[in-house]
């Protein structure tokens, strides 16, 4: 027989493992081995980081200035745009000639020309007559235009909203625009010599509710900054600001401000509020809301209340009403001050007082038409001061919520009306120069 051969395994080539070049084995390298430069990197690699640092920050500030400038400070058009003549008549104010310049795609934003205006005191120092504009020229090239040739024979004069009739004739005094404050204030009962001056002034006569009120043409004083003659007289700056206040019925009483939603069904108009006001009511209104709410949120809200009392034939019971015809600045009002027979005393007189108590602002004009229709459907009926000082109001539904908001303030209020009692003593008892 023939012998077996035992075959052979076939040899198997080695394995090489190559060695596993590690993260720290590269570090290592480069601290002590072929990359002899190390020490040049950690000193570069800092100074880099801050360099980019730097360039990315100016980036974010270079695209934010660049979008904000395009936004209100740039030309609304290019350099080849046409020069127009641009009017602005003596009387004029800073709002109305901004609103002009914007209607006229001069000016990209009115309110970025008025605050400039302020903010570098410049509002004495427009000029009324032709100018030629561009609107290729940005604000700043406009606002010098316009004030390259200032008058010397105007001052500018500005109206609060809030003020009363008192309140602007002390003011005009104050800055010598008028000598004293009497025949201002009798010309603010001269009915005849401004009814054809003003709309709602003739709306009240019409009316006939005139009869009774403290001055005739309190409430139609618009609130806003005036250039006038500094030979202007009491009556020509009182026909100037009821002519501002004609412009504004005409924007806010008059006004189309209709909203639409759509559906399934189509197009439709949302059903605007009735206020069931007339003009010279809703000037009123206005009035109160002014003096009742220290920040323009609120004056929405109040009108709500407000509304929703006098759909209810319930007494406004408005603090200020009280206090209008006295002058007095207080908070905490007693029984014997509500308890007051006049008829502005809204405690007293079911509905609205017989006139307004002050001269509104158009944002309280517009809340007097449009009041917050959340607060008109949930049915808010009171509200109430909270700390002095803060401008803050405390809204409710229900008297019994009411009465424990006033609870909880009204020990405030009656600080604050001691301590301002105190300063009006002291300041009474300084010398007088």
């Amino acid at each position: 027989m023939a012998k077996k051969r035992k075959r052979r395994a076939p040899r198997r080539r080695p394995v090489i493992q190559s060695e596993k070049y590690s993260i720290r084995a590269l570090h290592e390298d480069r601290e002590y081995g072929l990359y002899w430069y190390a020490w040049l990197w950690k000193l570069v690699r800092p100074l880099l980081i801050f360099i980019c640092s730097v360039l990315m920050v100016i980036g974010m500030v270079s695209i934010g200035y660049d979008r904000v400038y395009g936004a209100f400070f740039a030309p609304v058009a290019r350099n080849d745009a046409e020069v127009v003549d641009f009017q602005i008549d003596s009387g004029e104010t800073v709002t109305e000639i901004g609103q002009r310049l914007e209607d006229a795609k001069l000016l990209r934003n009115k309110s970025v020309f008025k605050y400039m205006i302020q903010f570098r005191g410049l509002t004495n120092s427009l000029s009324y007559g032709v100018f030629k504009l561009s609107p290729s020229m940005n604000v700043d090239q406009i606002i010098e235009e316009l004030t390259s040739g200032s008058q010397t024979n105007e001052r500018v004069i500005t109206i609060v909203p809030g003020w009363t009739v008192e309140d602007v004739a002390d003011y005009l005094v104050q800055i010598g625009a008028l000598e004293t404050k009497g025949e201002f204030l009798k010309l603010c009962n001269n009915v005849d010599l401004f009814v054809g001056s003003s709309y709602a002034l003739r709306d009240a006569q019409n009316a006939g509710t005139l009869p009774g009120r403290k001055y005739a043409l309190e409430g139609y004083l618009a609130p806003d900054t005036y250039r006038v003659f500094t030979s202007a007289t009491a009556e020509s700056i009182i026909r100037t600001l009821l002519n501002q206040h004609n412009k504004v019925i005409d924007s806010v009483y008059y006004a189309n401000n209709a909203e639409y939603y759509t559906d399934e069904e189509g197009y439709h108009a949302v059903e605007a509020f009735d206020t069931g006001l007339t003009m010279d009511q809703t000037v009123i209104l206005a009035s109160m809301i002014e003096k009742e709410a220290a920040n323009r949120t609120d004056y929405a809200r109040v009108s709500a209340v407000f509304h929703n009392r006098l759909r209810l034939g319930m007494k406004l019971e408005s603090d200020p009403t009280v206090t209008y015809l006295t002058g007095e600045n207080k908070l905490a009002l007693t029984e014997e001050d509500t308890s007051q027979i006049n008829n502005y005393n809204t405690y007293y007189v079911p509905g609205l007082p017989v006139g307004p108590i002050c001269n509104p602002s158009v944002a309280a004009l517009e809340a007097a038409q449009h009041p917050d229709m959340d607060f008109i459907n949930e049915g808010y009926l009171y509200f109430c001061a909270t700390e002095p000082g803060s401008g803050q109001l405390a809204f409710s539904v229900t008297k019994e919520e009411h009465d424990a908001n006033v609870a909880m303030y009204r020990p405030l209020w009656e600080e604050y009306d001691r301590r301002q009692a105190l300063e009006k003593a002291a300041e009474a008892q300084k010398p007088t120069e």
